[in-house]
């Protein structure tokens, strides 16, 4: 059955007005609505993303599904302020000159390494923060095509893997031609990518099943999270989307609880209605 993910690229973010306990406390009413899986990556926040789920789900880590990623690092500029983030934050509520400039500096994007040592060495930090162990999927954070290339890099995930460090390997892909890419190579077993219900996602998915693979829909939610209202359209994409066997899971950001609710009150709904129609056979139920 597909999971309703929790997106966590704005936990602990200089421009959410969440504090830690606040972010903890978010991720523990999401663990209490029923979510399971968790989606972060090492720069989401600066690393505090990956902290605050440690700190919320480690009592509980054997219930649910953690996710990460790597290939993102901050700039020198960037690391100095991230050690200014309670400041900045409150300016930044308060203040639209400032919300702004931190935007725009985020805007400009960050450097990517996708090479073997560093990418070994942001998982281990990866899983020292989240108090765990192993993620049940570590991704590739948004590389180019050329990436899938590098042998020696996709070589060390399948030693990653082996150690038990990473249950599975994935791409979060943000082009489509990547995320093709990804769907075809041997060593990549999930590709996270966003579908908006159309059909070249739909393709990608039915070339993901056929290859064993799974798939994780991000920004499905984004623009329809709207409880008992949500539009028929949507509830029908979701259907479609649950009658293929590669979606593993949909992902939804946010940091507002009553968003969040919202959210998994819409994706329930869908849900039931699939499973109605019989686009979920009983037996995942």
């Amino acid at each position: 059955m597909p999971a309703l993910a929790l997106g966590c690229a704005r936990i602990g973010s200089a421009l959410t007005p969440l504090g830690r306990h606040e972010c903890v406390a978010l991720l523990e009413a999401a663990l209490a609505l029923g979510v399971r899986h968790f989606d972060t990556a090492s720069i989401y926040g600066q690393g505090d993303s990956e902290r605050y789920l440690g700190e919320a789900l480690h009592a509980h880590r054997a219930q649910v599904h953690l996710a990460s990623k790597a290939g993102q690092r901050l700039t020198a500029k960037q690391a100095i302020v991230s050690q200014f983030k309670g400041p900045i934050r409150w300016l930044a509520a308060r203040r639209g000159t400032v919300h702004r400039r931190v935007a725009d500096q985020r805007a400009q994007g960050v450097p990517r390494c996708f090479e073997p040592d560093y990418v070994e060495r942001s998982l281990a930090a990866s899983l020292k923060r989240l108090k765990t162990d192993y993620l049940d999927v570590f991704y590739l954070h948004s590389p180019d095509a050329s990436v899938l290339d590098d042998d020696r890099l996709m070589q060390r995930l399948l030693q990653l893997r082996a150690r038990g460090m990473v249950r599975a390997i994935g791409v979060s892909c943000d082009e489509h031609d990547v995320a093709w890419k990804a769907a075809r190579h041997d060593a990549v077993e999930v590709v996270q990518f966003a579908f908006d219900g159309g059909e070249p996602g739909r393709a990608l998915l039915r070339a993901l099943a056929e290859r064993g693979k799974r798939g994780v829909l991000r920004g499905f939610l984004s623009a329809a999270a709207q409880g008992a209202a949500m539009p028929q359209s949507l509830v029908a994409a979701f259907g479609q989307a649950f009658t293929l066997p590669a979606v593993e899971g949909v992902l939804v950001g946010t940091t507002r609880l009553e968003h969040l609710q919202e959210n998994v009150q819409a994706y329930r709904r869908a849900l039931a209605v699939a499973r109605s129609e019989g686009a979920v056979e009983a037996g995942n139920a």
